[in-house]
């Protein structure tokens, strides 16, 4: 019995060993992929920044387009507006279109990415623009169309005015900064201060037509110390546009905030304080020794804003495209060593 036993074992043993032994052989006849074991060829990393350019640098084109139309083309013409962004959008697909192989009988990967960032900086493209013509280009563009009026008297109605934007005062009109009242909101917890733009003409039962006023730049009472009011040589000001100047009522939503309710509410509590008479629609005025840098400083503030959101972008869209091409780059075929039993 121990000698079957012994014979049993050692058939199996053998067995295992030719298993064995086979499963070895077909392991040596495997190719085994070196790739992973090669360091990354410098001609690639300089192949992925070429693409990275490609896409990141001629990509952003439609970007700087929509700007540009927002900054120099809407104000003009919402029509040439509308079809550059229609033309834009339509390149994007025809990008996307033709890298399929079904389009050009070929895979273009290359145009799928390209297309992707296309429309996606169109798209960055309008809505930066837009917040940046509502917030600030309309209201310089609006002020661009408006007259400057000079010798002007504090006396003077008003609504003779209507179309001026720049006012130059006569040299006896001053700002009483000591009538001044600050109203302080409920609701946005800001002070809206207001001070009577008066001359040697008016009495106490003279209407005040023009007002200077300014946010959080003042006390309670009988302090202005709004833009220059500090500085008592200043005749000037800019009238204070409101959102029904300068956009149609449907797009007053997308524009600065109205303020000239606050204004009007702290007029109100003047002329309580003080038993002096506002204008029945009063001129609301920042008081400024330059009013045209004041108008300027809309588009400023625009153009700031553009540079900073647009460097931002521009860096997250290169860091996109620089994984795409790597993605892009075709993969090198390394020549695997074969093992012979």
């Amino acid at each position: 019995m121990s000698t079957g036993g012994d014979a049993v074992r050692k058939h199996r043993a053998r067995q295992e060993v030719r298993a064995e032994r086979d499963r070895l052989l077909k392991r040596a006849d495997q190719r085994i992929d070196l790739k992973r074991f090669i360091p990354s060829d410098s001609k690639d990393r300089a192949r992925a920044l070429l693409i990275t350019m490609g896409i990141g640098g001629l990509g952003m084109l439609p970007y700087a387009a929509m700007i540009l139309l927002w900054f120099f083309v809407y104000h003009d013409s919402f029509v040439q507006t509308a079809t550059a962004l229609l033309l834009l959008i339509a390149v994007g697909i025809l990008l996307l279109v033709g890298s399929s192989r079904r389009a050009l009988g070929k895979e273009r990967p290359w145009m799928w990415w390209f297309g992707m960032v296309w429309i996606q900086a169109t798209v960055i493209g309008l809505t930066v623009g837009f917040f940046l013509y509502f917030r600030d280009l309309a209201y310089y563009w609006k002020y661009q169309e408006m007259r400057t009026y000079t010798n002007v008297a504090a006396a003077q109605d008003s609504s003779a005015f209507g179309d001026g934007s720049m006012f130059l005062f006569t040299e006896d009109t001053s700002l009483d900064t000591m009538r001044a009242v600050g109203y302080k909101s409920r609701w946005t917890g800001d002070t809206y201060c207001v001070a009577p733009v008066v001359d040697v003409t008016m009495g106490q039962g003279n209407e005040i037509y023009f007002w200077a006023v300014g946010d959080n730049c003042c006390t309670q009472r009988a302090e202005f110390l709004c833009d220059d009011a500090g500085d008592y040589t200043t005749r000037s000001a800019l009238k204070v546009l409101q959102p029904e100047d300068v956009v149609r009522p449907f797009m007053q939503w997308a524009v600065r905030g109205a303020t000239y309710p606050h204004y009007i509410e702290a007029v109100k509590m003047q002329e309580a304080t003080y038993a002096d008479i506002a204008a029945p629609t009063p001129t609301l005025v920042r008081w400024t020794k330059d009013p045209i840098a004041f108008k300027n400083s809309f588009y400023n503030n625009a153009k700031n804003a553009c540079i900073q959101v647009s460097l931002v972008y521009w860096a997250a869209v290169l860091v996109g495209s620089y994984f795409a091409a790597w993605k892009l780059i075709p993969k090198q075929k390394h020549e695997g060593v074969i093992r012979s039993a």
